[in-house]
């Protein structure tokens, strides 16, 4: 089966690039390299991922003439290769593909993550949702929102969560050399709360603000806490003022970008792994990839309870699931695993085992094989 994937970019950080990456990786294991063809947008940049993918063709830039460069590839390669499957991995994508897929008699494949469905679809996008032949969501909250509101009828959506490398996430002994390269506390010696993401104005449906305010009344009673926040972004110094206003100083630690290679002993420098999103217009998540990679390192994760960002947690097991809004809970819930370390070390081990039985890659490939299978 040939199948041209179309992206708006698979080399950076960000969480549909890593998804893509992932699923072009199955699809060439799946279906032989040779038969998946990769249409970027966006190009390599200095904040990329620091291991080099291969695409079969890329624009560089988000322009409206590298837009239209894109488009005239995707009809080029129609064309010219035939492919039998067109797969969209955005929305905003999706209508000019479905287009050409109609003249060209072609099947559309969909994904869909969150945020950019619910923050209002433009009119090309929101005809792509409708006329696409199949979507693939990532999580079980995007596919019911997408059926609620009339874009899909119910059940036409398949649901693939987003998976872990999981011989690098994985449990480990704690590496004192991570520590000291980011600033870490050794979580030996203090209960180390750890977020990380884009620090930026637009991802502020994260609520780092608000975990700075969690921490705040955390330390009151626990001097041994540390609030660790990795990543970069514009919204960084408005942070840093909200510490030194709150007189954190030297007990909140910002990471600054973290080396993709590192990822795995970062997570397992970590007593808890917070991420509470809450959603919105321009606001929320799908299924956050973090919690997911450090649950595979075995830190106990807690999330929130108005997005995908749900399906992390399994019955309470691995970890916790809470309002954004309610900060007490917040620290309830922090100071729960602080004091009980028993506590803490079960749902850490639950939390490996939820990742290795949940979010695996293999699991992540069979499902695109069951899925394409289906599509004949």
């Amino acid at each position: 089966m040939k199948i041209l994937f179309l992206t708006p970019g698979c080399f950076d950080k960000g969480g549909i690039s890593r998804y893509s990456r992932y699923q072009i990786t199955a699809l060439r294991e799946l279906f032989g390299k040779e038969n998946i063809r990769v249409l970027s947008l966006l190009g390599p940049e200095k904040d990329s991922f620091e291991d080099e993918f291969e695409v079969n063709w890329f624009a560089g830039r988000n322009t409206i003439w590298q837009q239209l460069r894109f488009i005239g590839q995707t009809f080029w390669q129609i064309l010219k290769w035939r492919p039998a499957v067109i797969h969209v991995a955005h929305v905003n994508f999706s209508g000019f593909a479905c287009v050409l897929a109609k003249v060209f008699r072609k099947k559309t494949v969909l994904n869909v993550y969150g945020l950019e469905v619910w923050s209002g679809l433009s009119a090309d996008a929101a005809y792509g949702l409708r006329k696409t032949d199949f979507v693939i969501a990532d999580c079980h909250y995007t596919a019911d929102y997408v059926e609620k509101e009339g874009y899909r009828k119910k059940g036409s959506i398949t649901v693939i969560w987003d998976c872990v490398d999981l011989a690098r996430f994985c449990p480990a002994d704690l590496s004192d050399s991570i520590c000291a390269k980011y600033g870490i506390p050794n979580r030996r010696d203090y209960f180390v709360i750890m977020s990380l993401g884009r620090l930026s104005k637009t991802a502020a449906h994260k609520g780092y603000d608000r975990l700075i305010q969690v921490f705040n009344k955390v330390v009151e009673k626990n001097q041994n806490a540390r609030l660790v926040i990795a990543g970069k972004g514009d919204n960084r110094e408005e942070y840093e003022t909200m510490v030194k206003d709150f007189g954190l100083a030297g007990k909140v630690i910002f990471t600054g970008m973290v080396d993709d290679a590192d990822l795995p002993d970062l997570y397992r420098c970590a007593s808890v792994f917070s991420l509470v999103s809450d959603r919105g217009k321009g606001r929320g998540e799908g299924i956050p990839l973090t919690p997911l990679e450090a649950m595979a390192c075995g830190v106990p994760v807690i999330v929130g309870d108005q997005d995908g960002s749900k399906e992390a947690v399994v019955e309470n097991q691995n970890g916790y699931v809470i309002n954004p809004y309610d900060l007490e809970k917040h620290v309830e819930v922090i100071g729960e695993l602080i004091h009980s370390p028993s506590l803490a070390e079960a749902k850490g081990n639950a939390a490996a085992q939820v990742a290795q039985t949940h979010f695996s890659y293999t699991n992540f490939m069979e499902k695109h094989f069951d899925f394409y299978s289906r599509l004949g």
